[in-house]
């Protein structure tokens, strides 16, 4: 994809509105649209919030960039990227993506920000699904980072890893999942860890304060620096060769910790892990470095 682009923001409530203000921080031009009455004012007051939070992390926005349309024909005319952030209901999403799927150049992209749709369900009945990917973001899309990408099994590679090229050019951390499953990633671990919470909360274990402290001021901490997979690397494979303890690896997987059982460690699963194994150890950060940036991280945060 091109330096600058042209970007078609469909939606614009919590979300759309997000990506609104984190799309008009780079060259690209927006257009912008919602049918709902109103939608104008509500977009340039949450602009109002969102542009200072931008400047602080020093990253200016340019609203002379954005266009707000009168229609969805008017706003998706030229666009080449096509950001949709309806609500999660797929009778809906559907009906608008077909609609945007006419009215929008034929080699535009649709992006969908679903929660946990299959991309191959919202493309359902558009001519061209290939055109179709969920873009996930986590919110608000303007401050965090992370987002999942994941394509129709017709999309071509090509315009997968232009769309990651895109998210990337505008600060995001895009994750692109080789394989589209309900929830994608990130929120299928956040559905085990609520889940196991509200069981503590209802076996009189522990109450929600003091499960949120816990996260905030504990795990929740490490992994914005290693993730909950790399923070078990010392432990899991503590020779640094890419084979797994298997006596650690039950400890772990099987301790009643927790109402989720882990899976076995099969030969099939110790193929999978080696190279991922590797690849973490390669990257990991260890001693005074690690150290460092939880020390950054503590006075980013404050006291939670």
């Amino acid at each position: 994809m091109r330096q600058s682009m042209r970007i078609a923001c469909i939606g614009t409530g919590t979300v759309g509105a997000s990506w609104v203000a984190l799309f008009i921080t780079g060259t690209h031009e927006v257009t912008a649209w919602d049918p709902a009455p109103g939608w104008q004012d509500r977009l340039l007051a949450a602009l109002d919030r969102y542009e200072p939070q931008l400047r602080e992390l020093n990253i200016p926005t340019v609203r002379t960039r954005l266009r707000l349309c009168a229609s969805l024909s008017e706003a998706v005319a030229e666009a080449e990227l096509i950001q949709e952030n309806a609500p999660e209901q797929i009778d809906l999403k559907r009906a608008l993506v077909r609609e945007i799927a006419c009215l929008a150049p034929l080699d535009s992209i649709i992006a969908s920000s679903t929660s946990g749709l299959l991309p191959a369900d919202i493309a359902r009945g558009i001519p061209n699904p290939g055109r179709l990917l969920v873009a996930h973001p986590f919110s608000p899309p303007h401050l965090i980072p992370a987002m999942e990408i994941v394509g129709t099994p017709e999309m071509p590679t090509e315009r997968l890893e232009a769309a990651v090229e895109f998210y990337r050019s505008i600060g995001k951390q895009p994750v692109l999942m080789s394989r589209a499953i309900a929830g994608f990633i990130g929120n299928r671990l956040q559905a085990a860890m609520w889940r196991e919470g509200f069981h503590m909360i209802a076996a009189g274990e522990a109450t929600m304060e003091e499960i949120d402290n816990i996260i905030k001021g504990g795990p929740g901490l490490r992994w914005g620096i290693n993730g909950p997979c790399e923070g078990q690397l010392d432990w899991i494979d503590p020779e640094a060769s890419g084979e797994i303890d298997e006596e650690r690896w039950s400890i772990l997987m099987q301790t009643d910790w927790s109402r989720l059982a882990g899976p076995p460690l099969t030969d099939a699963l110790r193929d999978i892990l080696r190279p991922q194994l590797l690849a973490a150890r390669a990257k990991k950060l260890t001693g005074d470095a690690w150290e460092d940036r939880l020390v950054a991280v503590r006075r980013a945060v404050g006291n939670i």
